[in-house]
C-alpha cells in the first residue's frame, strides 16, 4: 500500500512545484511584438535589424550632406579588433559583445532617429536606458522626446521634430568636448502628471548640429519599460 501510495504524492510534489514556477512571471527581455504594449519588459538590442523589422521599433534618418542623403541610421553596435591590431568600438552595457543599438559619427550635421513601439503608461510607471560614446573629448549629443499620441511623425528634415514636442533628457545639448558619457550611463524618467493612461511612443534622437569637434556616434543599451 505505502508502495503505491509514493508515486502519488511526488506526483503531487512535481505539480505543485511546476505550479509555483509557473506563477512566477520574469520580465521579457526582448520587445514583445504587440501593437500596444502594457506590460513591462527589456530591450538589450541583441539584433537591431530584427528590431525594426518586427517588433514595431521605427528608425529614420534626416541626416544629410551634399554627398550622402542619409548617413547615420541606428545600427547594431560594433566591438572587436581589426588586422593592424587596433581595437573598435565599444563593448554592450552586460556584455563583452556588440549587443546595443548605435548610432554612427559624421562630419556634418545628424539627426537621427530610433522610436519605441506604442507603451501605454500611467502615473508610476518608468522608463530608462544606458548610453555612451567612444571618448569624452567627441561633441556628441543625443536627445530623448516623447509625443502625447501613438504617431511617429518626425518631420523631414534636419531640424523638424514632428509630433516629439517634450524633451524628457538632452544629454550634452550645448555640443561640447567631454560632454558625453564615454562609459555606460543611466537614465531613468518616471512618468506623472496623466489621467488614467495615455499611449505614446518614446524617440531617441541622435542629434548634432554643425559640430565644432569629432563626432563618432553613441551607444544605447537595456531599455527598460517598467509598469507600476
Amino acid at each position: 500500500m505505502k508502495n503505491n501510495f509514493l508515486p502519488v504524492l511526488l506526483c503531487l510534489a512535481c505539480l505543485f512545484i511546476g505550479g509555483i514556477h509557473s506563477c512566477t512571471k520574469d520580465i521579457p527581455k526582448t520587445t514583445p511584438p504587440d501593437s500596444v504594449i502594457t506590460t513591462s519588459f527589456i530591450e538589450e538590442f541583441k539584433d537591431v535589424y530584427k528590431l525594426t523589422i518586427n517588433t514595431g521599433w521605427i528608425a529614420k534618418d534626416n541626416s544629410a550632406d551634399s554627398i550622402n542623403t542619409v548617413y547615420a541610421p541606428w545600427e547594431q553596435g560594433q566591438v572587436g579588433i581589426d588586422k593592424a591590431g587596433n581595437s573598435y568600438g565599444f563593448p554592450a552595457y552586460s556584455s563583452d559583445k556588440a549587443e546595443y543599438a548605435f548610432s554612427p559619427g559624421a562630419y556634418s550635421s545628424i539627426s537621427s532617429w530610433l522610436i519605441t513601439p506604442v507603451l501605454s503608461v500611467k502615473n508610476g510607471d518608468k522608463i530608462s536606458f544606458y548610453t555612451r560614446t567612444d571618448s569624452k573629448s567627441y561633441t556628441d549629443r543625443m536627445q530623448v522626446l516623447i509625443n502625447k499620441s501613438t504617431s511617429t511623425d518626425v518631420g523631414n528634415s534636419l531640424n523638424s521634430v514632428g509630433s516629439f514636442t517634450t524633451v524628457l533628457f538632452d544629454i550634452n545639448s550645448t555640443q561640447v568636448m567631454w560632454g558625453y558619457p564615454a562609459t555606460w550611463t543611466k537614465y531613468e524618467y518616471t512618468f506623472s502628471g496623466i489621467s488614467g493612461k495615455i499611449n505614446t511612443r518614446i524617440a531617441f534622437r541622435h542629434y548634432v548640429v554643425d559640430p565644432q569637434g569629432v563626432v563618432t556616434g553613441v551607444g544605447i543599451d537595456l531599455f527598460k519599460f517598467l509598469a507600476n
